[in-house]
Formats: structure tokens, sequence, C-alpha cells
């Protein structure tokens, strides 16, 4: 092979490893990198990252972001940082998939404690469900670290993905 016909075939192979790359998008990028841990089959149900969630959610709240960005723990708050999952405790739960706001009323038959550090929390509307299952890091004064999952489901589709988060009143 001529040293042209080698060049440009490294162009090209280039050129289709940059097109392939994630693009920054407008901030609710749905793609984390090859070490994104999600799961399932309907990648379309990934959460959209937001920061202010609606005016209910005040109190005694629960805020979770992808466990593949960094963001610290602090960062996380009602009115800043990168969240894709908000709970309010016992009462109902927020996120945003395709640019739309979903509320999910709490499932207080299918939640509760796995054991001493591990809760399973259970959300639904008519359309989706969501299964929050979070193990307790450390805790510091009202709040506590946490880190675990969050399973969508929508039909016979469901996506599963590592979340980290912060709880307290």
């Amino acid at each position: 092979m001529n040293p042209f016909n080698r060049y440009l075939l490294l162009l090209l192979l280039a050129g289709w490893f940059v097109a392939g790359c994630d693009s920054p998008g407008d901030g609710t990028a749905r793609h984390h990198g090859k070490t994104d841990p999600a799961e399932g089959n309907a990648a379309q149900l990934r959460p959209d990252l937001f920061v202010t969630g609606p005016g209910t959610l005040d109190g005694c709240v629960g805020l979770y972001t992808y466990d593949s960005l960094n963001v610290a723990f602090d960062s996380l708050d009602v009115d800043k940082g990168r969240k894709i999952f908000a709970t309010k405790a016992s009462s109902f739960a927020f996120l945003r998939i395709h640019n739309r706001n979903i509320t999910l009323e709490y499932d207080r038959a299918g939640s509760g404690a796995v054991d001493k550090k591990t809760v399973r929390e259970v959300y639904r509307n008519g359309e989706y469900t969501a299964i929050l299952v979070t193990h307790s890091l450390q805790a510091e004064g009202e709040t506590i670290l946490l880190w675990g999952t969050l399973e969508i489901i929508r039909g016979n589709q469901h996506f599963k993905v590592k979340v980290k988060g912060v709880s307290g009143c």
C-alpha cells in the first residue's frame, strides 16, 4: 500500500472514530461513555439530567445522580447539581425522560428495608415504575450519603443504572 493510501485510510478511520463519540449536546446527554454501568433493554428510558425539580420537592428529600458522573455529594442540592431522580420521603418521586416531567407515587407495599443499611423504594404511575435500591455509606447529621441502583420499567422495557445520592431533611 502506497503512503497516500495509508494516509487516506488513517484519515477515514479517524473520522469514523470521531463521529462515533458523544457530542456535548444541550447538557442532557444520555450517554456517559463506555464505562457507564447501565443495564437493560430500553436505553430510551434513560433519565435526563435536571438541576431544579418541582416546587413541591421540599422538606425531607432524596436526590440522586448517575454514579458515573463526577458530581460531589455536597453538590446535590434541591436547587443545584445535576440529578436524575428525586424523592420526597414516603410520598412521591420525580424524574425527566425525553424532556418530559414524570411524577410517580410512593408504593408502600413494594417498599421497605432490605437489611440494616439497605432500603428498597418503589414508585409508580400508570405508565412507569421506578425501583430505587440504596445502601447507606455514611451519615453526616441529618444527611445520609447513599449509593445503589435505579431501575425504570415501562411495559416490558427496563433500564437499570448505578446511582449515588443524598437523603435528609
